[in-house]
């Protein structure tokens, strides 16, 4: 049952996050475009762009945390299930963490990229994606259990 309630606010935190960082590209096209009211700069407010802030850094830390315990080729959160549990079962959690990780990671592809091409239209979205990048990378080499070698 705790996992079931910890799994759903992750996801709900990876939607909120999800929601920001297309708001804020919304945001970045309409400041390029010569005439749009939608989304004016102003409206990503200093709440929004704290938020972002916050649940893009939960979120990475929950994907880095998860793939630096996990080993390559095995499925992430896989510890939660019951050792008895049932085929079914391990190709749910298998699917909700596939998706976990394809969303987050594309979500903060977004921001990177956005970011990279329009830095100072939206900071905050710069910010993100800049963070999110090296946390991408920090990610890969802990599940891929890359070290320094030793001497």
């Amino acid at each position: 049952m705790n996992s079931k309630i910890g799994g759903s606010i992750a996801i709900a935190l990876l939607a909120i996050y999800v929601y920001l960082i297309v708001l804020g590209c919304m945001t970045v096209d309409c400041a390029l475009a010569p005439v749009c009211a939608r989304h004016p700069v102003a409206a990503f407010n200093d709440g929004m762009a704290q938020y972002l802030a916050e649940l893009g850094g939960l979120v990475s830390a929950l994907v880095i945390a998860e793939l630096a315990i996990t080993r390559p080729g095995e499925t992430p959160a896989a510890r939660v299930l019951a050792p008895h549990a049932t085929d079914k079962a391990r190709r749910r959690l298998r699917l909700v963490a596939i998706a976990y990780l394809v969303v987050w990671f594309f979500a903060g592809a977004t921001a990177f990229v956005f970011g990279l091409g329009h830095p100072k239209i939206l900071p905050p979205l710069t910010g993100v994606g800049q963070a999110w990048f090296g946390i991408a990378v920090a990610a890969a080499y802990a599940y891929l259990g890359v070290r320094p070698a030793e001497a």
